[in-house]
């Protein structure tokens, strides 16, 4: 024990300090840890929660990501062993015929005694056919004086926790896509019922276009006009529906399913999810306990200064207990556990390597090296995930503005056609003026549709910058 207890070569690990600014420029108001736990659910849309259940339980990068947490748990049970001895068991049983040219006779064992040979090796008395039974137990044992086991320990120890942040992240980054692709696809679906009803639009109004002008009471240059607006909303349908088909397929990749089984679930058309929580913003500081990739890159760091006492300890001895044994050697089965069958060994072994032309202080140099790498990272991880959530914030809230004037010029373009509606019935106004007003309040809505999928989008990527703080059930 204390031998096992010495020291611990290298530089002892602590956490970076970071400077974090004291509140977000964009906004600062608070937020639990429950809020941000399973955030889609303030969406308030079944469906999306449904999906979201679905990608936690069958997405492949989050599966193949806890499948690399169960390797680094791995890695540290087998560093872990290195503190121990291994001991074998070992046993041996064997019939064997020599040579009688290297054994001599019963009759000339007196000779072989005396000295006389008969070959330049030396013969052997005995039979040609002899068994040979052995049974033991061998260790060997490195002593960790230098404190290299003990450090490559907690390097797989770090590694392994770092590996449980890195899936954390996989599976918000999973979430969110998911999330997003979701939100994407209910807008389509908008888009693309507004654009038929904008089509069906133009085809009258090229009816009404083409009576008036074989009427001659208008001119070709109108009827043309109306007939390219109408090849031109016509050619963005195609657009649309390949990026709600494509958007579909992606999402069905991310729960883990076929695309074609998964189509069917958005056969009805149903409105954008409706944000019903508030907007979130907290703390700088607390980004560094929650964001799973800042987690992860702390640990990655601890672990690379674990290296560097690796690569020190290799400039000391290296001090082991090995070819220490213990067992019985025969020729005779019933004897092989009797006192004069015993057999053991013991005795240490120091290995140093005194020239090396260099080699290790250039192990250590790069040990450093990395270390000072993962220590960048970590600072440029940490300005990212600041950088990542102001720029959600300020999207986030400009798009609200945006989204509100939105509204207005929806509300104005609806009170427009029903004024122009009441014209009509009046009869001061044409079905031409009605469908012009018609399409200008499709076009609105439409805008409208793409902003409150901004709205969302932004939500969402708020959310992933923020970071999660739930623990998954299926981690290792």
């Amino acid at each position: 024990m204390i031998l096992l207890g010495g020291c611990m070569v290298g530089p002892k690990y602590h956490s970076p300090q970071t400077q974090m600014p004291e509140q977000f420029v964009e906004g600062d108001s608070p937020v639990s840890d429950e809020e941000l736990a399973q955030w889609w659910k303030q969406f308030g849309d079944p469906k999306l929660d449904s999906l979201i259940e679905q990608v936690i339980a069958g997405n492949y990068d989050f599966r193949i990501a806890l499948e690399k947490v169960i390797e680094a748990r791995a890695q540290f049970q087998i560093q872990s062993s290195f503190l121990w001895p291994t001991i074998n068991l070992n046993a041996v049983a064997i019939r064997q015929r020599f040579s009688q040219n290297l054994f001599t006779t019963a009759a000339s064992a007196e000779s072989f005694a005396s000295g006389a040979t008969t070959s330049g090796i030396g013969a052997m008395t005995g039979p040609p056919i002899q068994n040979f039974f052995q049974i033991g137990f061998d260790a060997i044992w490195e002593l960790d004086f230098w404190g290299k086991f003990r450090r490559g320990k907690q390097a797989a120890y770090d590694q392994w926790e770092a590996s449980q942040f890195l899936a954390d992240n996989v599976l918000l980054t999973v979430i969110a896509e998911a999330a997003r692709d979701y939100v994407t696809i209910r807008s389509l679906q908008q888009q693309i019922e507004l654009l038929k009803k904008k089509i069906a639009a133009d085809v009258r109004e090229v009816e009404l276009l083409q009576v008036l002008f074989d009427a001659g009471l208008d001119d070709e240059i109108q009827l043309q006009t109306q007939l390219a607006m109408l090849d031109s909303d016509q050619a963005q349908l195609p657009n649309l529906e390949t990026s709600f088909k494509q958007l579909v397929y992606a999402l069905a990749v991310l729960i883990g399913q076929q695309p074609e089984e998964f189509f069917r679930a958005f056969d009805e058309v149903k409105p954008l999810p409706i944000f019903t929580g508030k907007v979130p913003a907290g703390l700088p500081s607390a980004l560094l306990r929650r964001r799973p990739d800042i987690r992860a890159s702390e640990r990655q760091l601890a672990a690379a200064t674990e290296q560097i006492g690796i690569a020190v300890s290799a400039l000391f001895p290296s001090i082991a207990l090995t070819g220490n044994s213990y067992g019985y050697e025969s020729n005779q089965f019933p004897k092989l556990t009797t006192h004069k069958s015993n057999i053991w060994s013991i005795g240490p072994t120091v290995s140093w390597d005194i020239i090396d032309f260099g080699k290790t202080r250039g192990q250590i140099d790069v040990a450093n090296s990395v270390q000072r790498q993962a220590l960048l990272f970590y600072e440029q991880t940490v300005i990212s995930a600041l950088q990542d959530v102001e720029g959600a914030l300020v999207a986030y809230f400009e798009e609200q503005k945006r989204h509100h004037n939105l509204s207005a010029e929806v509300n104005a373009d609806a009170r427009s056609l029903v004024l122009t509606k009441d014209l009509l019935q009046a009869g001061l106004a044409s079905e031409l003026q009605e469908l012009e007003a018609l399409k200008a309040l499709l076009d609105a809505k439409t805008t409208l549709i793409q902003s409150e999928q901004a709205v969302a989008s932004d939500l969402i990527s708020l959310y992933k910058a923020l970071g999660g703080n739930w623990v998954c059930s299926s981690m290792p």
